[in-house]
């Protein structure tokens, strides 16, 4: 696929290089044959300038050849340089060969005025074979880069992927060995829940493992998976008294799942506490002109080691630096509450 849009390019180009030249010789033939009619004037600067070509076009490839070191035995720059300039020499005197020689006597049928090696006609041969070959590096070098910048986009997108997929994974189990701690608790009990937290349980793993691979999920799923897990965490936590407010101007937008999980995963984690009567959890969500402020209060245990979250939080700030350069994490960690700020630019 590469080889053929850089050969479709070439292609391109030295078609676009031939006919400016051959309206270049038109224009100079018209000069020098004031007696030919204009289509054979334009006959002769096509056959003439296609002629040309045959100087021209090899010695790019081989200079070309030379800067890439695709010459192997050509590897020191000294040589490379003294390669060029021989490369340029012998198809400089082929290009005043085949203009005395060839297009002269038998295109125009008449003969060169001036000498086959002449200083006017070595300098007229230089500046074609120069221009020809400058021009079309200059053109291959734009073309190089170009593919060069493509494929380190392609490189970064897939490594960026990769690691996204990984961050993920991380996220999934976790979530889940908690919430099965939840269940097992509740089976102990014999409670009557147990068949409603199994069902809610699996709608989001149904979520986790099918949306969660999407890049992007719209975010009302995001919100519906959020409430899901709030309803299971409940069920266990009944003296918490948790709050979610969300107002949402376009439920089109869309989001990168199980971001904003983590924050109310670990609210309950360690702000829902048994032990106390006015544990509580308070969660706002809104949208606006695409714009996302996600506040997520919690009370919070004093015993709780302050590192306990580091590994989830370094999770998902990567995420945020990876998925949303216009982003901006926002944390309180004091002794009896933590409050988390996130806010969300989107592009």
């Amino acid at each position: 696929m590469k080889l053929q849009r850089n050969i479709k390019y070439q292609l391109y180009f030295w078609i676009a290089y031939y006919l400016f030249e051959v309206n270049a010789q038109f224009l100079f033939l018209q000069e020098i044959f004031k007696d030919f009619t204009l289509k054979k004037l334009f006959f002769l600067s096509v056959v003439s300038e296609f002629t040309f070509l045959i100087a021209e076009i090899p010695a790019f490839y081989l200079v070309l050849a030379v800067i890439d070191g695709k010459i192997k035995f050509i590897s020191n720059k000294f040589f490379k340089v003294i390669s060029i300039l021989a490369i340029l020499v012998f198809f400089v005197i082929l290009y005043r060969i085949l203009c005395h020689d060839l297009v002269y006597p038998y295109y125009f049928l008449h003969a060169e005025e001036t000498t086959r090696f002449s200083l006017s006609g070595i300098f007229n041969a230089i500046m074609n074979i120069v221009f020809a070959v400058g021009i079309a590096l200059g053109f291959m070098k734009f073309i190089q880069q170009n593919e060069t910048q493509k494929k380190l986009a392609e490189i970064h997108k897939e490594k960026t992927d990769a690691e996204l997929k990984f961050l993920k994974t991380q996220i999934n189990p976790h979530f889940l060995f908690n919430t099965l701690n939840n269940i097992y608790g509740l089976s102990l009990k014999k409670s009557d829940e147990t068949p409603e937290i199994i069902l809610k349980l699996s709608k989001i793993m149904r979520y986790n493992i099918f949306d969660s691979a999407k890049d992007k999920v719209s975010i009302l799923k995001e919100i519906e998976n959020i409430q899901d897990f709030i309803d299971i965490q409940k069920i266990r936590h009944k003296a918490v008294n948790v709050v979610f407010n969300h107002f949402i101007d376009n439920s089109s937008q869309e989001i990168s799942p199980l971001i904003l999980l983590h924050f109310v995963e670990n609210a309950f984690k360690h702000g829902a506490s048994e032990s106390r009567f006015d544990s509580f959890i308070k969660i706002d969500l809104r949208l606006e002109n695409q714009i996302l402020i996600y506040e997520v209060e919690n009370s919070k245990e004093q015993n709780v080691p302050k590192d306990s979250t580091k590994i989830g939080l370094n999770n998902i700030r990567r995420q945020l630096e990876l998925l949303y350069t216009k982003h901006n994490l926002s944390i309180v960690d004091s002794e009896n509450l933590y409050f988390v700020t996130l806010k969300i630019l989107f592009e």
